[in-house]
């Protein structure tokens, strides 16, 4: 269900976000066949997390994500 599946978002999210930046950008960028994953995960952290972990990342791989986080205008 929907609620399930937010609630595994924020779980991962909530993981991610107590990893080193450097170690979770790394399995982020390993996840380049499923980046809308990534973008959701990312979109649930705090935004200091999710700028330290964006800020490490592979360059090409965090402007795909924030594509993918950022709202259709």
């Amino acid at each position: 269900s929907q609620i399930e599946e937010n609630a595994e978002i924020e779980k991962y999210a909530q993981a991610y976000a107590e990893m080193k930046p450097k170690q979770a950008a790394g399995i982020f960028e390993a996840m380049t066949n499923d980046l809308d994953l990534a973008a959701r995960i990312l979109g649930e952290m705090e935004a200091d997390a999710r700028g330290a972990i964006l800020g490490v990342m592979d360059p090409e791989v965090a402007a795909k994500i924030t594509k993918i986080m950022e709202p259709d205008s």
